[in-house]
């Protein structure tokens, strides 16, 4: 009798979490690989670099020739005059603006960079979010099913005599609150399966099913070298860069707004004095530079140039920061993970034996029989926790380090 209980809590412990259930696997590359320009997600992060486009188009171009018709009568004398007159911008400011629209196309495309890569990260834990979640339910629903099966076998030698009722009745109450977890477990899974599918363009949320792919456990470079990594990687320092290049370019060409641009006119002129000849006219026009010499836009130019300096200034700083804190917080959960791994979870499943073993020989009674079972599955659901927080860490150093675990 005893032997056949052992058999049937084994048995019941290889069933699959969810038998005929319709899944979708997926793994995060191919998550990743749905991240395409035509993602909704990746389309409205995209966005402002065509805006900033537009800015350029908009310095770089000449202004419109001006027409002018004037009709003057004096004296039973009239006269007609047409005017076409043009300025030219000779004075290089247009192709400095130009330099500052197309820095910031830069500074927009880094930031760009920067979100997506952000969007990565996020898509990413999700992904280990569900796998975390697919395993807590995946090992709460085998414990409830070998207690399921224990409680069945004790029902069978209680009508037979061999068991107190006592037994049967501990057991089906420690089913019932397994079950509790497991549907807390389905609930969590379902919410992370619902995360993930916002990042995809077509899935259905229910249907997905998380791969787990291998874990890596590289060594991690030393703070000053992912701070370098970052340097060369991080959109946002391109950005303000470019943002601090832009403020350059429109100081200058603030500079030149001192400095005038002509505008030559040319055009006829008719008389109705004598035979009525046309004549022509010619002037050349240009704007003196009392009052206006540029000098708000050269100060807003400065003002913006400072603040991207410091900005990037306070960014070094927060990224040291950031990417050391991140750093040790690796550092310690994969050693928080890999203790626990040594101490109690390779010990659970000897626990669970030892226990039956004991139970069997009239030497434990029902209550530590089934601490052990609890034990064991709160060790394993403990494991993927931990598990799931080395993955968190490990990518969110990633993206503020610009460094990827190989």
């Amino acid at each position: 009798m005893r032997s056949e209980l052992v058999g049937a809590l084994l048995a019941a412990s290889l069933l699959p979490a969810s038998a005929g259930a319709q899944t979708s696997p997926l793994t995060e590359a191919q998550a990743l690989a749905q991240l395409t320009p035509e993602n909704p997600r990746v389309r409205a992060i995209n966005a402002p670099i065509e805006v900033a486009r537009a800015d350029v188009l908009a310095a770089g171009r000449w202004p419109n020739p001006r027409g002018t018709y004037n009709r003057e009568s004096v004296a039973g004398v009239t006269e007609h005059i047409t005017t076409v007159g043009q300025t030219f911008p000779i004075t290089g400011r247009r192709p400095l603006e130009v330099n500052a629209a197309a820095a910031m196309v830069d500074a927009a495309s880094g930031r760009a960079g920067d979100q997506l890569r952000r969007l990565r990260t996020d898509l990413r834990l999700a992904f280990a979010e569900l796998v975390a979640a697919q395993e807590r339910e995946r090992e709460l629903t085998a414990t409830r099913d070998r207690l399921q099966g224990l409680a069945g076998m004790l029902g069978k030698r209680e009508a037979a005599g061999d068991a107190a009722g006592f037994d049967r009745l501990r057991a089906e109450r420690e089913v019932l609150e397994a079950d509790v977890e497991r549907a807390g477990a389905a609930v969590d899974r379902a919410r992370a399966q619902a995360m993930l599918s916002g990042f995809l363009t077509s899935a259905d949320a229910a249907a997905i099913t998380a791969v787990p792919g291998r874990s890596a456990r590289a060594t991690l470079p030393p703070v000053d070298e992912l701070l370098a990594r970052a340097e060369q990687t991080r959109g946002e320092i391109s950005a303000l860069r470019r943002e601090i290049d832009a403020a350059t370019f429109a100081e200058r060409a603030a500079g030149r707004r001192a400095i005038p641009e002509p505008e030559v006119v040319a055009g006829t002129k008719s008389s109705n004095v004598g035979s009525g000849d046309v004549g022509g006219v010619v002037a050349v026009h240009v704007a003196i530079p009392l009052f206006d010499r540029g000098r708000p836009e050269q100060a807003l130019a400065r003002a913006r140039r400072s603040q991207a300096e410091v900005q990037l200034d306070a960014l070094r700083a927060i990224l040291r920061s950031q990417i050391g804190a991140w750093r040790q917080t690796v550092i310690e959960r994969r050693e928080a993970a890999d203790r626990y791994r040594a101490m109690a979870v390779t010990t659970a499943a000897e626990l669970e034996r030892i226990a039956q073993v004991s139970y069997d020989a009239g030497e434990r009674g029902i209550l530590e029989l089934l601490d052990a079972f609890r034990s064991s599955a709160s060790a394993r659901v403990r494991q993927s926790a931990l598990d799931f927080a080395v993955r968190q860490a490990e990518l969110e150093l990633e993206f503020v380090s610009g460094w990827e675990i190989p």
